[in-house]
């Protein structure tokens, strides 16, 4: 008899080491969201790597989930408008997702953020899973595929390339290019249009397209750049902070190429083209 329990406890430890989990994502306006279970309730949730907090969670969210105590620290957060906001500091003692445990979890009240341009580019207005929330459990963000898969362990399965990259402050940064010039940008997956800093394409004297992407009267530029072997994407120009070190912030027409493959903890990112 105590060798069966000892057999079924191995049983049940190794289906519980395999904590791994896929959920749809659904764009809305081009920016991935997914509906999560935190406690037995579903709650819907913007995916942004952008962003290097563990999670922004919605007043009526914070509400619900057993444990979150305010630390009573206010957080100030700058965006790439410039605008400075305000923050509830809380701590989380267990955070579980959908049965993936993420451990004692410090985030932050959502307070609404963001760059928006163009009539269709408001933000969702949903709590926010950040880059941070994944130290210690890697993931894929699979916008063609419209998925997002999340655990420890974690099969990214076939087809993927290393990608060079650096992690910074903002996030994940990598070079994107063409014959001219060369620019450092950070991952932004809830970001619908990439955007580059003027004065890093006014240093290199890139080449610029005017464009009307947002409306009569609305005078644009972007350049257009790619990875190695890879698709062109076309950043817009837009004025951001100095605080904001990277040269811009690659979004929606690059994820639209591929899915990401991302290990923090041992310093991983790679990239499986759309089409496979």
């Amino acid at each position: 008899m105590m060798r069966r329990f000892v057999a079924l406890a191995a049983l049940v430890a190794a289906a519980g080491a395999q904590a791994e989990v896929s959920v749809p994502l659904t764009l809305e306006k081009g920016i991935p969201v997914t509906t999560l279970t935190i406690a037995g309730q579903a709650f819907p949730f913007t995916f942004d790597i952008g962003s290097g907090r563990t999670v922004h969670l919605t007043r009526d969210v914070m509400a619900k989930i057993p444990g979150l105590k305010l630390t009573g620290r206010k957080v100030k957060s700058l965006d790439l408008a410039g605008s400075v906001r305000e923050e509830d500091e809380f701590v989380i003692p267990d955070l579980v997702i959908d049965g993936v445990s993420f451990g004692e979890v410090t985030g932050v009240s959502y307070e609404a953020w963001g760059l928006n341009i163009g009539p269709d580019a408001k933000q969702p207005g949903h709590s926010v899973l950040g880059l941070g929330l994944f130290a210690h459990q890697p993931f894929v963000f699979d916008y063609p595929g419209q998925k997002l898969r999340f655990g420890a362990p974690l099969d990214p399965g076939t087809g993927w390339r290393d990608l060079a990259h650096e992690r910074v402050h903002e996030g994940i940064v990598a070079t994107f290019a063409n014959g001219r010039a060369r620019y450092r940008m950070v991952f932004d997956s809830a970001a619908n249009i990439s955007l580059v800093k003027p004065q890093s394409v006014q240093a290199q004297k890139d080449d610029t397209t005017a464009c009307d992407t947002f409306g009569p009267g609305k005078a644009c530029s972007y350049v257009s750049v790619a990875l190695p072997g890879g698709p062109e994407i076309r950043p817009y120009l837009l004025p951001m902070p100095d605080k904001f070190k990277p040269d811009g912030i690659a979004g929606a027409d690059f994820f639209r190429h591929y899915a990401v493959y991302v290990d923090l903890a041992r310093g991983k990112v790679a990239l499986r083209p759309a089409q496979q």
